[in-house]
């Protein structure tokens, strides 16, 4: 589980912020009032480097799990003491918590540190299938595979942009 607190209980919030300050404003967020604030990172090849780094998925946004209702999440937020770095929250026109079922994709995808681990997979009839990691199973959303740079592109849209992936080919002996 990705929140540490009960799902159905929990609004997720998404901030908008320079992308320098995602982690400081995390920090300051969870150690200071308790919040299970977090920016989504995710395992990525660095061919440079020949190397897997840790990257932001989703760079200048930061996600707020709270039991606080719309309103007095606004108010807390409006309270807080470190502004430095906080742009905005994301709205939708009715609201500004994530949807029940965005929820769900990064139950699905992220493990507890919210990192989206590396996929492992091989190529069967020009196809890519997933054999282990989260992309297990969702092999009908990814849409394009970069082999050069070990990304896959899903049929995802979330925050206006596709999800990337990391995606490493193994060799399959036949």
């Amino acid at each position: 589980m990705i929140c540490t607190k009960n799902l159905k209980k929990l609004n997720w919030y998404v901030l908008f912020v320079l992308t320098p300050y995602e982690d400081s404003l995390c920090s300051y967020l969870n150690q200071r009032y308790g919040a299970d604030a977090f920016s989504v990172k995710m395992e990525n090849y660095r061919k440079d480097k020949k190397c897997i780094e840790i990257k932001s998925a989703f760079p200048g946004y930061v996600f707020v799990c709270s039991p606080l209702p719309q309103d007095a999440f606004n108010d807390w937020l409006f309270s807080l003491e470190f502004k430095k770095g906080l742009i905005k929250q994301l709205c939708y026109k009715e609201t500004t918590a994530l949807r029940a079922e965005e929820i769900r994709v990064f139950e699905q995808f992220l493990d507890k540190d919210h990192l989206f681990r590396m996929s492992y997979g091989h190529l069967e009839n020009h196809r890519l299938v997933i054999d282990q990691g989260p992309l297990k199973g969702f092999e009908d959303y990814i849409t394009k595979y970069d082999k050069r740079n070990r990304l896959a592109v899903l049929d995802l849209f979330f925050l206006d942009q596709k999800w990337t992936a990391g995606v490493t080919l193994i060799e399959k002996d036949e």
